[in-house]
């Protein structure tokens, strides 16, 4: 199947995988080829994209959408998309620490914005050093 991720600043992947792990907004979610079509909202999570004949690419992934179409072509269209290499493990962590006692620290309801942004700080960087992890 062909897979191509999408940002704002570009084209992060294309090429062809044997499958697509995403992260849904409803529980992560696995694409194969001939998969039926689909359009599908993503959250903050890693996305594993499995490449024939070499090492699975391990990538955070910032919400946006995975759209299937023709059970062969995946495009994943999302704000932001890093691979480990691209990302420094010590700003994440500190960037953990800083997000985690901030969201424990809040006093604002689940339902407001200012505490969903603390809760995608955390999401992002607990994301970012997994990746970080996978590194082959």
């Amino acid at each position: 199947m062909k897979v191509e991720i999408v940002t704002p600043v570009g084209v992060k992947f294309s090429g062809d995988a044997g499958g697509v792990m995403a992260p849904g907004v409803l529980g992560d979610m696995g694409l194969l080829p001939g998969h039926q079509p689909m359009l599908a909202a993503l959250r903050t999570g890693e996305a594993v994209v499995s490449i024939p004949g070499q090492e699975p690419l391990h990538l955070v992934i910032d919400g946006g959408y995975a759209h299937v179409v023709g059970g062969d072509q995946v495009t994943i269209t999302t704000e932001l998309c890093e691979a480990w290499q691209e990302i420094d493990a010590a700003a994440a962590q500190a960037l953990l620490d800083t997000a985690s006692a901030a969201l424990a620290a809040t006093k604002e309801d689940v339902s407001t914005m200012a505490w969903q942004v603390k809760k995608h700080d955390v999401d992002l960087a607990t994301t970012r050093l997994r990746v970080v992890a996978s590194k082959p």
